[in-house]
């Protein structure tokens, strides 16, 4: 069995994450049902052997042999992927662009050749063929609320409610301090009136997510296709919720649950499923959302779970949006994509951020200064491809060793899939956000006395999740409503209104931080600027 164990973390959005035994110990066929790791010849199913595998095919697809070998026969994964992952990330940039697209798709081609082990006990499938499997389909159960449509977003935060001429001088004094860029600021301005998302169908995959957009979708009047777990006290506050607003909830139910069923307890209780082990039914559920919708159809992706798992519902929620994208195609329905990208893993940052990191670095405290920090400033990539050669290309090393490979791949994967889709024509929106004080942060008390140390570290800053949550949803507004750019290259994707809370211009890794503040944290915590 896989041991974890808990570390003080200071990177954006982690809590307990993928802390295994070095080589992520190999894991029994009767430890995962549903979408599972493939196995071997004696049904091990090891994630460590499995993440090699990926990044070597995606080495190999950009005609690296000796770093896809190198990947392949690595001893000690759990201590090295970060920078065989970096070499990967680097190498795709300095690809020519076919050759860097067509290893995208191998990456997420062999991260979601994964099995399928159905609930009845009958023999795995692989998954890209479990949808043939024949299952109970899911029913749809819907609420319409009969509130006013919420004609703007009103930012809470440090104990006031902003909107207006209040907000849009924090988010200029947010873009001055570095804790988001500037064109996200000037992006949540425009995105804080509501009108895009009426009209619009809303999938979310994660939908109990703290910083996922589902009521202020709601409050604006937007119809919501709700995919998470199965909680009934859940089900039941959102539902009350729901009754409040301007919007319609859709969840799936067991198909003998009436669609307009009048018991809302009886409703709550059952709805729901498992994305996991009840995959191909909520694929079956997600296109016939997407075939009904009146209107435009966003698919947002706003899943978290520890260790290998998030492997696997990340798998899985790939199953769910390639079965959105043929039924848009089949019906003709306008589709476009959400995510909440991790800013813990290698990506492109904007050349200004870059810049800032040189000049933050300047002017840290003395005592930053002698604490020797790990450096995140980086030197221009040499040898970008294509129209990103046209300008500096600045890669930003964010890994978290405290989060480990499973995560760093999970996160890959939805990269991959959204870069995919914008090179396809799809409107992409995934901005990076903050460190926030979710649930899944404060259960660890190190990871919560860490966040209140953040502020000591200029421009860092932890968030509340209702602040975020409604900067995310006017970015997603915004993002939604305007022709996609075009950008130097798919990797791009993620530069635009990055909400990084100031780690993209902080001079020093997330990871070496840590410990100092955790104890600034624990002995004097920051408290905000009036």
């Amino acid at each position: 069995p896989r041991v974890r164990r808990r570390h003080v973390s200071s990177s954006p959005n982690s809590a307990e994450r993928d802390t295994a035994t070095p080589n992520s110990g190999p894991i029994s066929s009767r430890d995962m049902p549903g979408v599972c790791f493939p196995a071997d010849t004696e049904g091990v199913r090891s994630t460590s052997a499995f993440g090699k595998e990926v990044f070597s095919a995606v080495a190999a697809a950009l005609g690296d042999e000796p770093l896809a070998q190198a990947i392949v026969s690595e001893k000690d994964w759990r201590h090295t992927y970060n920078a065989h992952m970096l070499k990967v990330f680097e190498a795709q940039l300095r690809a020519d662009p076919a050759v860097a697209l067509a290893s995208l798709k191998k990456g997420l081609e062999k991260a979601t050749a994964m099995d399928f082990e159905p609930k009845d006990g009958t023999p795995a499938v692989p998954l890209a063929v479990a949808g043939s499997i024949d299952v109970k389909p899911f029913g749809t159960w819907a609420i319409h609320g009969t509130g006013n449509a919420l004609k703007t977003i009103s930012v809470p935060y440090n104990g006031s409610v902003l909107s207006g001429a209040s907000l849009s001088f924090q988010l200029d004094k947010w873009a001055r301090r570095g804790t988001m860029e500037a064109d996200c600021a000037e992006a949540i301005k425009e995105g804080v009136r509501l009108d895009t998302f009426k009209g619009r169908t809303f999938i979310l995959i994660g939908a109990g997510s703290e910083l996922g957009p589902l009521r202020p979708l709601l409050l604006a009047g937007a119809t919501v296709a709700a995919v998470a777990t199965r909680k009934p006290q859940r089900w039941a506050e959102l539902i009350e919720f729901a009754q409040t607003t301007a919007g319609t909830l859709l969840l799936p139910v067991p198909s003998g649950v009436a669609s307009d069923c009048p018991d809302v307890a009886a409703v709550a209780a059952v709805a729901g499923a498992d994305i996991l082990a009840e995959t191909p039914a909520l694929a079956a559920w997600v296109a016939g959302v997407v075939r009904s919708s009146a209107g435009p159809v966003t698919l947002g992706t706003y899943l978290y779970a520890d260790g290998e798992a998030n492997v696997r519902i990340t798998a899985a929620a790939d199953v769910l949006t390639q079965a959105a994208m043929r039924a848009a195609a089949a019906s003709r329905r306008e589709l476009s994509l959400a995510y909440l990208p991790s800013q813990t893993v290698a990506h492109v940052i904007p050349a200004a951020a870059a810049e800032a990191q040189r000049a933050n670095a300047a002017k840290a405290p003395w005592w930053q200064s002698m604490m020797r920090y790990r450096l995140a400033i980086r030197p221009p990539l040499s040898g970008a491809a294509g129209s990103a050669a046209a300008e500096p290309t600045y890669v930003h090393d964010a890994y978290s060793m405290t989060q480990g490979p499973n995560y760093a791949l999970a996160q890959h994967m939805r990269q991959w899939r959204a870069m995919l889709a914008y090179t396809e024509g799809y409107a992409v929106s995934a901005p990076m956000a903050p460190a926030a004080r979710t649930a899944s942060m404060l259960h660890v008390h190190t990871v919560a006395t860490a966040l209140d140390g953040f502020g000591y570290f200029r421009p860092l800053e932890a968030f509340e999740p209702d602040c975020v949550r409604a900067c995310l949803a006017a970015l997603l507004a915004v993002e939604l409503s305007t022709p996609m750019p075009a950008l130097p290259s798919p990797f791009h994707l993620f530069t635009r209104h990055g909400f990084h809370g100031g780690f993209w211009r902080f001079p020093y890794s997330s990871d070496s931080i840590g410990s100092s503040a955790y104890v600034l944290g624990m002995v004097r915590p920051w408290r905000k600027e009036a």
